[in-house]
């Protein structure tokens, strides 16, 4: 409210206090840059305090959300828009050494055309590995860069579904069980299913929309054994280690968590509520926009498993 107000000192001071904890920094300095990208607070500050890390990385963010959305507007001026951003990260990595937020906000810039090298010894994928390894050297787990990593890989940005998948379970086999990074693999089956129906849109005049609805059932993405296994095997050790562990609330996860074990099989319904209680009184839009409207699926989920809506 401050930052909408054209005041940007509460916005200095949370990004001051998050500047050591990483997890917190990348959360902030996010949703303060989704605010101010069609603003000018961001540019203003820096050109007060150009050589700030708070400044430098909220321009940095609001750069690098300003290209993506260029990008998928299809927007002619994203080329400038996307090397302005680059110049910003750099500029803010040089800030701040140890901070990975920058290089965070590299990674996803990359998909706008990154050149790929090869990746892991064991792991025949490339991509914007040098950029991935900036990150770990700064932050070995760092959520939101594995999360834009393995954007990076999807067939709608120019990557694959056999690439996604190499790459979300080459992490889920060599993270520990508690890890976050095992719900990459969560987040590589909601892609699967976005890139399924996208496939199948194309070609709805083509075929019955029985047909289509028969291939798109959630059974075929959720409900297989592999996915049961792997969704349930997250539950069992990563959700409980996070859900007593201090910190932010990982919203996201419990999101793609609760998406999971309700799509999967009916004996699932009450893991599903046990996650979305834990979430509760916040809510992710995403997976549950694959689907529609989120907040009527959201909705659905909450009564189907029984769990009182948040404020109801």
């Amino acid at each position: 409210m401050q930052l909408k107000a054209g005041r940007t000192g509460q916005a200095r001071e949370v990004l001051a206090e998050s500047r050591w904890d990483y997890a917190l920094r990348a959360h902030r300095s996010l949703t303060l840059g989704s605010i101010v990208a069609g603003r000018g607070e961001a540019d203003q500050w820096m050109a007060e305090a150009p050589t700030d890390p708070d400044a430098c990385l909220l321009y940095a963010r609001t750069a690098m959300i300003r290209a993506l959305r260029a990008a998928d507007a299809g927007d002619e001026r994203m080329p400038e828009l996307a090397a302005l951003a680059d110049r910003a990260c750099l500029r803010a990595a040089e800030a701040n050494d140890a901070d990975p937020t920058p290089w965070v906000t590299m990674l996803a810039l990359a998909r706008l055309g990154h050149k790929p090298v090869n990746g892991p010894p064991d792991l025949d994928t490339p991509g914007p590995w040098d950029l991935m390894g900036e990150v770990w050297r700064r932050d070995l787990e760092n959520r939101e860069g594995h999360h834009r990593l393995l954007t990076c890989f999807f067939a709608r940005y120019g990557g694959s579904l056999d690439a996604m998948w190499q790459v979300a379970q080459w992490f889920g086999q060599r993270t520990p069980v508690t890890s976050a990074l095992q719900i990459l693999q969560l987040a590589a089956l909601a892609e699967h299913y976005r890139s399924r129906r996208d496939s199948l849109a194309e070609h709805r005049r083509h075929r019955g929309r029985r047909d289509v609805a028969r291939d798109l059932a959630p059974e075929r993405q959720w409900g297989t054994p592999q996915a049961v296994d792997v969704t349930r095997r997250i539950y069992e050790h990563w959700f409980f280690a996070a859900k007593d562990a201090p910190g932010l609330l990982p919203i996201a996860d419990y999101s793609l968590l609760a998406h999971a074990l309700f799509m999967g099989q009916q004996e699932d319904i009450p893991r599903a509520a046990r996650v979305l209680t834990a979430m509760s009184p916040y809510a992710s839009s995403y997976p549950w926009s694959l689907f529609g409207d989120p907040a009527q699926e959201l909705t659905r989920a909450y009564s189907a498993c029984r769990v009182p809506l948040p404020g109801a």
